[in-house]
């Protein structure tokens, strides 16, 4: 489906507005290039009858300076019996690659969890904002803004756009095609009224020993691969799977995985090394009568845990994991067998992707110049599933943001910053 795109200020250059309909860099007149609103539209999409769609749409906004961004809202519009709102999410693309999205698509992507679109380093993204169906309005605390840092065009230029990632998914229970779009409003502070600027987390520790072969018959977690890992090499620095600033006040907490991630597990650790999840959490759909502080079973809507902020103390950590399926309930991850009758794939080496198993397929030959120093017997086998940069590749990372807290303020108001200097 292509969708046109546009640009338009208003006469005071205080507010910016997308068009949201494309992979497109925007041209946009140095007036306003600071505005005090950026003012996003999804256009409107079509959803099938007894469907569900998700679509993605990036952004390149050309900006020198970060956007320091206080509140923001949501409004999603459907029409037609049958139509719902599964999740409006807005990400901040933080990788060193923007100059790749694309100039002259003009269309929306269809994708799941926005896996197949985007610069290779395309992970790479914080969540801003979510919202379902109708309204969804939202602020960050008195005082805290959270920065929209502009990213490079390639690693190594100097920052020139903020990166911006729409994902929207609708459903349609009728019998009719349906018709979903959004606006997104996104505010900037005031001047002089920054006080502390939101830093991102994203911890990626746990995913760097994560492998489930092909025959495990059951879904793997990577506390699991981690401390196999760990064993193996004793001589090494341990691996981290989480993640502390000293005292921070947490504003939020959500995970990142790709498709054949089952389960995202949060645990709050204390100073003293043991669990403190609060009762009542998110419970482990693998294992039985565990829960965490937070919890996600859905790679395409990985949820959050909204903090109002809550403080984590020095000392503390949030440990965090995955379970991952190779073929129990998914797919098999596929790749071109390199060893006759061993599985492809290592920790750090992914498989080179192929789409139809076989003894001979054209997606493997016998070398490529993407993968030196490796070859291939010609098959396309079931592989190991690793994490890697490639939608059948899986991701395990913490995401969300915090600030730091206010060093000697009395207890119960270390995330209070009314009282600080502005920033700006």
């Amino acid at each position: 489906m292509l969708l046109r795109l546009r640009v338009y200020w208003s006469s005071s250059s205080a507010h910016l507005g997308v068009v949201a309909g494309a992979l497109l860099l925007l041209a946009i007149p140095a007036a306003a290039r600071e505005p005090r609103a950026l003012r996003l539209r999804f256009p409107r999409l079509a959803v099938p009858a007894a469907a569900s769609t998700e679509a993605c749409v990036l952004l390149r906004l050309p900006a020198e300076k970060p956007f320091d961004l206080v509140n923001w809202e949501i409004r999603t519009r459907t029409t037609g019996a049958g139509m719902g709102t599964l999740h409006f999410l807005v990400y901040l693309y933080t990788g060193e690659h923007v100059g790749d999205f694309s100039t002259g698509t003009e269309k929306i992507v269809p994708s799941r969890g926005c896996l197949d679109l985007g610069p290779v380093d395309r992970d790479r993204r914080e969540l801003i904002a979510s919202g379902t169906g109708g309204r969804s309005r939202a602020a960050l605390p008195k005082g805290v803004a959270l920065p929209l840092s502009p990213a490079p065009g390639a690693p190594g230029s100097a920052p020139d756009s903020i990166g911006i990632l729409l994902d929207g998914n609708w459903s349609n229970n009728g019998s009719r095609t349906g018709f979903a779009s959004a606006r997104v409003v996104l505010r900037r502070a005031a001047p002089h009224a920054v006080r502390r600027l939101a830093k991102p987390i994203l911890e990626r520790g746990a995913e760097i020993a994560l492998e489930v072969p092909p025959n495990e018959g059951r879904v793997k977690s990577t506390e699991e691969s981690t401390a196999a890992y760990n064993v193996a090499h004793p001589a090494l620095p341990p691996l981290r799977d989480g993640w502390g600033a000293g005292d921070a006040c947490m504003l939020m907490v959500t995970g990142h995985m790709h498709k054949r991630g089952r389960f995202f597990g949060v645990d709050l650790i204390g100073t003293d090394g043991a669990v403190h999840n609060p009762p009542g959490g998110f419970p482990n759909r693998f294992e039985q009568g565990r829960t965490h502080l937070f919890g996600s079973p859905d790679y395409t809507d990985p949820g959050a845990l909204k903090l109002s902020p809550r403080l984590l103390h020095a000392g503390e950590t949030l440990h965090y994991a995955c379970w991952d399926d190779n073929g129990v309930t998914t797919t098999f991850r596929l790749g071109c067998e390199e060893t006759p009758g061993v599985p492809p794939g290592l920790p750090g080496s992914p498989a080179k992707p192929c789409f139809f198993a076989g003894p001979v397929s054209s997606d493997c030959p016998a070398s490529d110049a993407q993968y030196l120093g490796r070859t291939f017997t010609g098959a396309c086998v079931s592989a190991n599933l690793v994490a890697g940069a490639t939608p059948d590749d899986e991701a395990c990372a913490l995401a969300g943001w915090y600030f730091d807290a206010v060093p000697g303020a009395p207890a119960g108001s270390e995330c209070d910053v009314t009282a600080l200097p502005a920033l700006h």
